[in-house]
């Protein structure tokens, strides 16, 4: 990983940069009003009648029916279903086994999702709503802390629904980093002066949540994966405003990246990813570069606005304790043993050899004692790590001895900085409108 940078090696520009990705939340939240009729849902399978239920006004009976015909719910864990009531007690119903009218589109919400949760070079990107399951939360019901498992590169996010059945706890906790936000939808719901109406929450995939123990009754809701549609099934082209805090943003990128102290030599800027996108052995990570979301995606959009060229590539630290890389790819190198000192030879032809620095080009750790040309620079901008990492066991060989160790790569935006005199970083006083695809 990379190492922890004192404040003093972080220029104010640094810490602007870092403060403008950070300030937005990650969720967006709230009740929208619906027609009674969407309220309505039918369930069954082959082994039993058609039911029906109003979720508008359900009796008791009605949700005991309805928690009844669910399964006990199940969560992810390493690649695998896992049945296990002191993590997750609740019941779930499979999209084959119910049929409901309420409609996300329908309701306005993947509107709402584009305009509050998206930054607005994705606003116009194309979204499907896949619903995924009916969940059930009766009394003592919960889900502790969890994050979803994107099931695809272009999923970005979920969403879940909640009906407006009489219910207490079951608040809706997001957490990321040191921030936590919960949402009590017993309250908004009963509180709302729209009747009928349902609660909602969208957030990105990576945000840890839970539903916390519901206290009495039951707790009813839909889930959805969201997903961008990919550019090539989404021909329409629109134009897009920037988010308020791209023009903050814009300004101390422009200044960090001409400022001659700046890697004088030149070489590699770094910006960490604050959101996370599936990555497995042998993944071309610059496919990434059209599927960036939230502030990722605002930082792509800032950097292609000053004219700078960038990629999304993978940084590999202290391969064999002193060789640092930049790859294109996920590397697995646990499948043989290698020569120690051979590690050109065992990351692969795409992987370039980089030497850890200061922003102000000054390494950070020693040199191979062997090399002969210094590697250039790579530098990191915030202090935030990636979220998206890969890891690979490996054992290196030779000389009598043997070294075992862990390949860890952080995926990062990363900009190939020229030096000084040969920058060329287009000044724009503010983000104006861009085209992208719909």
């Amino acid at each position: 990983m990379f190492g922890n940078w004192e404040d003093r090696l972080l220029s104010k520009f640094c810490k602007s940069v870092d403060s403008s990705l950070s300030a937005r939340p990650p969720y967006c939240a709230g009740t929208c009003s619906i027609p009674p009729e969407k309220l309505v849902l039918f369930y069954g399978n082959d082994n039993s009648e058609i039911s029906r239920i109003d979720l508008s006004s359900p009796t008791p009976q009605d949700l005991d029916s309805l928690s009844n015909a669910c399964q006990p719910a199940s969560f992810g864990a390493n690649h695998e279903q896992v049945y296990d009531e002191s993590y997750r007690k609740a019941r779930e119903m499979n999209i084959a086994s119910f049929a409901t009218q309420f409609s996300a589109r329908n309701a306005g919400l993947i509107h709402i999702i584009r305009r509050e949760l998206l930054d607005r070079s994705d606003a116009n990107r194309g979204i499907k709503a896949e619903l995924y399951k009916l969940n059930v939360y009766g009394k003592d019901s919960f889900f502790k802390a969890h994050k979803d498992t994107p099931r695809h590169e272009t999923m970005f996010g979920s969403l879940v629904v909640i009906f407006p059945t009489q219910h207490e706890g079951g608040e809706f906790v997001l957490r990321e980093g040191d921030r936590e936000w919960s949402l009590d939808f017993a309250k908004m719901l009963s509180d709302s002066c729209h009747r009928p109406c349902v609660g909602y929450v969208s957030f990105f995939s990576d945000v840890e949540h839970e539903v916390r123990k519901v206290t009495s009754d039951h707790r009813v809701a839909l889930t959805y994966k969201l997903y961008f549609i990919p550019e090539s099934q989404a021909p329409v082209r629109t134009t897009s405003a920037p988010a308020p805090y791209e023009g903050s943003l814009a300004t101390p990128l422009y200044k960090l990246l001409t400022d001659p102290t700046v890697l004088p030599k030149g070489s590699y800027l770094a910006f960490g990813l604050r959101r996370y996108y599936p990555v497995e052995k042998g993944t071309n990570v610059t496919n990434y570069k059209s599927c960036l979301k939230g502030t990722d995606a605002a930082l792509w959009r800032v950097l292609t606005t000053l004219g700078v060229v960038w990629n999304v590539m993978v940084f590999y630290r202290n391969v064999g304790s002193y060789n640092d890389y930049l790859d294109e790819v996920i590397v697995d190198l646990s499948r043989a043993p290698y020569e120690i000192y051979d590690f050109d030879e065992a990351m692969g032809g795409t992987a370039v050899h980089v030497e850890f620095a200061s922003i102000d080009g000054i390494p950070r750790v020693r040199r191979h004692p062997n090399a002969e040309t210094p590697p250039r620079h790579f530098a990191k901008v915030t202090k935030v790590e990636s979220l998206t990492c890969s890891r690979s066991p490996y054992v290196m060989t030779g000389q009598s001895r043997a070294e075992v160790g862990e390949l860890t790569g952080e995926v990062c935006v990363i900009v190939e900085l020229q030096e000084p005199a040969e920058r060329v970083v287009r000044k724009v006083d503010s983000m104006e409108v861009m085209e992208v695809g719909a």
